[in-house]
């Protein structure tokens, strides 16, 4: 059992979708929270310390975003990335939750191989994934055959993640890519499918979004300036592929947090 489990909290009042969540999750060595409404999930958010929050959208008392905003105006948990959830989500509610403070959405019904995509990417952010996967392999050479194989696929590919992060603007080939971690390409694009349900380039396009998510939110660098140090070509590419991943386009995304931040100002 390695020293280090990411923790993951999932808040949704509907019991369906917390079990076929905790199906997707609970073989990944990860510590499963549950909270059924609000108010539960801050109280376990404050003194479990999550690493991610799953937040269904629609409960009853306090909705998602509501609490989302009070996670995010708490210095205890305003660190803590939140994945919304929600069968619906508009343009306006997107806005809403991202001003609100949030990371990403998972749209209902969900997928595996969606909600492992998205997860990867935010604990991969913050570095859980790889302390966990070092912490996985070193403790798991006793196992079976099978089992060390696939804690090498896991170590490969963490190992091309990060890669891929360090070379956002200038990566490495499929060919060369798979060489570097010590395998073949073929295995690497079997390895990438089984651990986050796509291939390495899909997964570069989402490190390069999550990256220029970052950009807008935490600088006034123009969204030309960020499409360049993500690794697009120009602005309207970066845009589009953020209006498709995100719902929103870079410079509403801005807006809407810039209004939040206003509203806050003038609130205190």
């Amino acid at each position: 059992m390695p020293d280090f489990i990411a923790r993951i909290l999932v808040v949704d009042d509907q019991p369906a979708s917390v079990g076929l969540l905790m199906a997707y999750l609970k073989d990944r060595e990860i510590d499963l929270l549950v909270a059924q409404n609000g108010d539960d999930a801050l109280r376990i958010a404050v003194h479990a310390r999550p690493d991610l929050i799953l937040l269904d959208v629609m409960m009853p008392g306090s909705d998602g975003f509501t609490i989302c905003g009070r996670l995010k105006t708490d210095r205890r948990t305003a660190g803590i990335p939140v994945i919304f959830l929600s069968a619906a989500m508009e343009t306006e509610d997107k806005l809403r939750g991202f001003a609100a403070g949030a990371a990403d959405y998972i749209t209902k019904p969900f997928s595996e191989q969606e909600v492992l995509a998205r997860v990867f990417v935010q604990l991969g952010d913050r570095q859980r994934l790889m302390a966990l996967t070092s912490q996985s392999v070193d403790d798991a050479l006793g196992d079976s055959q099978s089992a060390s194989a696939a804690l090498r696929d896991r170590r490969m590919f963490n190992q091309a993640v990060a890669i891929l992060t360090r070379q956002l603007t200038d990566p490495p080939s499929g060919v060369e890519l798979a060489h570097r971690v010590g395998t073949n390409q073929q295995r690497l694009i079997r390895i990438f499918r089984e651990q986050v349900g796509m291939s390495a380039y899909e997964y570069l396009q989402q490190l390069r979004l999550e990256r220029g998510r970052g950009l807008l939110h935490d600088t006034d660098l123009q969204v030309q300036l960020i499409a360049d140090r993500v690794g697009y070509r120009n602005a309207g590419d970066f845009t589009r592929a953020f209006r498709r991943y995100f719902g929103v386009t870079p410079r509403q995304y801005r807006q809407g947090y810039l209004n939040h931040e206003s509203g806050e100002s003038a609130a205190t």
